[in-house]
């Protein structure tokens, strides 16, 4: 449970070329081409699922291929020390001296998320009343996952760390686009406490809406309808705990500016296989978008 939930904390698609000018075109594939401006060989980025299993690495078109064909990975973050993303995740893990769910909730609500932990965790706050709101949501939303698809099993290797794996297996060179440090700044320090325990007693409170995003979500992500998956995140007008612009910046905007910065000089060193969050390719502020308007041809493979 600890290696799955650690990696979502950090972690929680014929081919078409597309114009900078046509975000809409950037979607319908899972796995993009990039060539040209000055790069001599190919690179491919691979939007993933963290908690999709890996066997479905077989259904998409040409990954192996790409794999095949490139001399490095590059992820989110390198995933292979579990023993220090634990450590560091920890150090931040826990409420700051002096500040309890007791003292920064009421009665009411307190009794709410109480109930609804208890629900999901099968422990209550007497036991994690400790953790920071943005690890408790992670940690509920794991939970919750678990309970509505039987069928994914704690632990189980993630999409970003088999194409990593793979990589290592091969001799091949593996980056990490950030820091465990980047991401925990990202989940916990973006937002005010006060605005993270609101989400959270939101969520709690309405897990009902968490299964039919759920679903919906998976189906986006098996169809590698991009957009679908972009607009039901982060602009579904019928959810009824909406991300914050400022979290939305922290989780996507901001990350994809630093990585956009830093992938020309990668794919110029070495055809990479750059495997990120499907959420990351979408949208205006989407690594797709971004590479077509430095001159890069972006196509999809299907």
């Amino acid at each position: 449970m600890k290696k799955t939930f650690i990696t979502l904390v950090l972690l929680i698609f014929t081919a078409t070329i597309a114009s900078a000018q046509d975000i809409n075109k950037l979607s319908g594939s899972l796995l993009w081409k990039i060539s040209g401006n000055g790069i001599t060989r190919p690179s491919y980025i691979v939007g993933t699922h963290h908690l999709a299993p890996v066997s479905f690495t077989d259904s998409i078109s040409g990954l192996k291929e790409a794999l095949n064909a490139t001399n490095q990975v590059v992820g989110e973050i390198l995933m292979g020390n579990e023993a220090e993303m634990q450590a560091k995740l920890l150090k931040v893990a826990m409420m700051p001296d002096g500040e309890t769910y007791h003292t920064l909730l009421s009665k009411e609500d307190y009794e709410i998320l109480d109930k609804g932990l208890n629900e999901v965790l099968g422990v209550g706050l007497d036991k994690v009343g400790r953790m920071r709101p943005g690890i408790l949501s992670t940690l509920y939303s794991l939970a919750l996952y678990t309970k509505l698809y039987p069928e994914y099993k704690m632990g189980q290797e993630s999409i970003d760390e088999y194409l990593q794996r793979t990589a290592n297996d091969n001799g091949k060179t593996i980056l990490g686009l950030e820091s465990i440090e980047d991401q925990v700044h990202a989940l916990l320090d973006s937002e005010p406490m006060e605005a993270q325990i609101e989400v959270l007693i939101c969520t709690v409170s309405n897990n009902s809406f968490e299964k039919e995003t759920a679903d919906l979500l998976n189906d986006y992500y098996y169809a590698g309808n991009l957009t679908g998956m972009y607009n039901l995140a982060l602009n579904d007008p019928n959810d009824p705990c909406p991300t914050s612009k400022s979290h939305k910046d922290a989780l996507l905007r901001n990350r994809n500016n630093k990585w956009i910065g830093e992938l020309p000089a990668i794919m110029k060193d070495k055809p990479s296989m750059i495997a990120v969050g499907a959420l990351h390719l979408a949208g205006e502020e989407g690594l797709l978008y971004q590479l077509s308007k430095l001159g890069y041809t972006v196509e999809a493979v299907k």
